[in-house]
């Protein structure tokens, strides 16, 4: 399916995606007090739920960022469209996308109410104006790889301080089997402890990725970063990091998620239920209560050698209680855009390792000979 306007507006990331970029824009081409900014503040603060401003993450921009102009009268979304619509939008070059797209990530948050700004960029009064921004990005020729599937001639692994990567991944069976085991073990004993009740103040294991000790990867931008440099959902602000090109053999079968229902197929076709473990967290950021299923990947990896998120799929799709059947649904989360996870043995790692480091003032990352204060060992 087709990345379009109104398709990107499907999703809370898509969404915030183009509120940020009309954002960044008008950080970059005017350095004085911002109209955008400040609507944008005010109606976020307004629809914040109250109390929700636990691990509020603002913007990581300090190099594009001006002051806000905190407006003297109450303002909401339809002067928020206004600002919008008046807004001059940047071309959507390769860098100024992957800055905005890191931001929308690094917001994601599946564990508690949604922020003031992603709940304003989703009231009706901003489609319009949003649709203007989706209408432009999807016009440049950055966004066309969004919607492609895994580029199997181009992976790239990352290895980050202290979590597992290329070098601690284990064998694709056993990680499963090991998995799906944990899985069983921590529904059954949230249903032993934890009440019913979904909006009691209780959570766990938010995410539904695939375990995170089996090999991912990502395609790599122009510059050879791989996008999870920028792309990381829940990170711990890293500033190093090593990487080390995937190769496939063979011709594996990869399952693409460009669109929710790809997804729901999946939760159908291998369902696992995580209502007691998820409840509480997916309740907060979805407001839906009811029963919640996950993919079961041990299951998955007995036909698929690999599965693959999409840009679009994550854009549409990551965030949002998604039905399955009658009486229950899935939530996305802890993916990160793009990336890969795979269940075969069948995968070689190469054999040069390419050392990054961030740059605090302007957020890139760059290749180096090696990273100064990094305690991870060498690889390969």
């Amino acid at each position: 399916m087709a990345l379009t306007p109104d398709t990107l507006l499907d999703g809370p990331r898509g969404r915030r995606l183009l509120l940020e970029f009309a954002l960044a824009s008008e950080r970059r081409s005017d350095p004085s007090p911002s109209e955008l900014a400040g609507t944008v503040h005010e109606a976020a603060t307004a629809l914040e739920p109250e109390g929700e401003h636990r691990g509020r993450l603002m913007s990581r921009w300090p190099v594009f960022g001006s002051p806000v102009r905190v407006l003297s009268t109450a303002v909401g979304p339809a002067e928020v469209a206004r600002a919008l619509d008046a807004t001059n939008l940047e071309e959507p070059t390769e860098d100024l996308l992957r800055l905005v797209l890191g931001d929308v990530v690094a917001f994601a948050r599946y564990w508690q109410e949604p922020e003031g700004e992603d709940l304003l960029a989703g009231s009706a009064e901003l489609r319009g104006a949003l649709l203007r921004v989706a209408g432009h990005l999807l016009d440049s020729s950055q966004t066309r790889w969004w919607n492609e599937p895994v580029v199997l001639e181009d992976q790239a692994c990352v290895q980050w301080p202290e979590i597992p990567g290329y070098d601690h991944s284990g064998e694709p069976t056993q990680v499963l089997s090991d998995w799906r085991a944990e899985q069983q073990a921590l529904e059954l004993r949230a249903r032993r402890d934890r009440p019913q009740d979904p909006a009691a103040s209780y959570g766990g294991v938010w995410w539904s990725r695939p375990p995170e000790k089996l090999l991912r990867s990502t395609a790599r931008f122009s510059d050879h970063a791989p996008a999870v440099l920028y792309f990381f959902e829940d990170g711990f602000g890293w500033e190093t990091a090593h990487t080390r090109r995937l190769w496939v053999s063979g011709a594996p079968t990869v399952y693409e998620i460009r669109v929710a229902q790809d997804w729901v197929v999946l939760c159908e076709r291998f369902p696992l239920e995580v209502t007691a473990e998820k409840r509480h967290d997916w309740y907060r950021t979805t407001g839906r209560a009811g029963r919640w299923l996950i993919p079961d990947w041990e299951a998955v990896s007995k036909e698929y050698d690999g599965v693959h998120l999409s840009v679009a799929g994550y854009l549409r799709s990551a965030g949002l209680a998604i039905p399955v059947g009658k009486d229950t649904a899935s939530v996305i989360a802890g993916w990160n855009p793009g990336e890969t996870w795979w269940f075969t043995a069948e995968t070689s790692l190469g054999p040069k390792i390419a050392h990054w480091q961030l740059d605090d003032e302007s957020l890139h990352w760059w290749e180096v000979a090696s990273c100064a204060g990094d305690e991870l060992p060498p690889a390969g």
